[in-house]
């Protein structure tokens, strides 16, 4: 569960957030160290503030925490964003699958800002048009 220390929460809408975790540790073959957030329909936004308040104390082990949110603008995203002024929080958007495996392989040499270009780099690079690359 090699991450650096750094603590990782998967943010989303819906179960989305916990099927990605899951997904990721099926391929790993192991537990990670990645966390799931999920905001359901109807939940009042100040508990899920407190609630991903609190998953982010829990998951600083005192390098920081990347948080893999869904969408810029929805209200995971929006909830994490909330929490940049802290210096130990790097929130990425657009979270895909590539971008969780390589979050949970992260290399204890990484400090939170490359660890963050380098999740964010591997899920772009995830991102393809198969048939433009099959052709």
């Amino acid at each position: 569960m090699s991450t650096g220390g750094i603590g990782l929460i998967v943010a989303t809408h819906g179960a989305l957030a916990e099927a990605i975790v899951g997904a990721a540790e099926l391929i790993l073959g192991r537990k990670t160290a990645l966390k799931a957030f999920t905001f359901q329909a109807g939940e009042e936004p100040r508990a899920s503030s407190e609630r991903l308040t609190a998953m982010i104390k829990r998951s600083d082990k005192g390098a920081g925490v990347i948080i893999l949110v869904d969408m810029f603008g929805g209200t995971p995203g929006t909830l994490a964003l909330s929490h940049l002024h802290e210096r130990s929080v790097e929130v990425i958007t657009g979270v895909n699958l590539p971008m969780a495996v390589a979050a949970a392989s992260l290399k204890p040499e990484f400090d939170l800002a490359a660890a963050s270009r380098h999740v964010a780099a591997q899920g772009q690079a995830g991102i393809m048009q198969a048939a433009q690359i099959l052709k």
